[in-house]
């Protein structure tokens, strides 16, 4: 019994495993978008419509839930970086 105890304290003051970094918005642009579909992310701003920083994430939003992603997980990073990037 003081072993299956002994155990559990263990186990509640073990380190959690470490989680990888949250990539950079350039980083997830890269990976995501950068790689395969748009080599030129000059292009992709261009195309991106003149507004506020809300109707230019409306935008990109609207398009991205449109657009195929194998990187799900990063595109809110994306669309940070692509606002920020289209600002003019």
């Amino acid at each position: 019994m003081r072993l299956i105890a002994f155990l559990a304290l263990l186990a509640s003051i073990a380190p959690a495993a470490a989680q990888p970094p949250s990539p950079t918005g350039a980083e997830a642009y890269e990976r995501g978008c950068g790689g395969g579909c748009h080599r030129s992310e000059a292009r992709v701003i261009r195309a991106i419509p003149r507004g506020s920083d809300e109707e230019r994430r409306a935008w990109i939003a609207a398009f991205m839930d449109r657009h195929p992603c194998h990187c799900d997980d990063a595109k809110p990073a994306i669309l940070d970086y692509l606002v920020e990037r289209s600002r003019r």
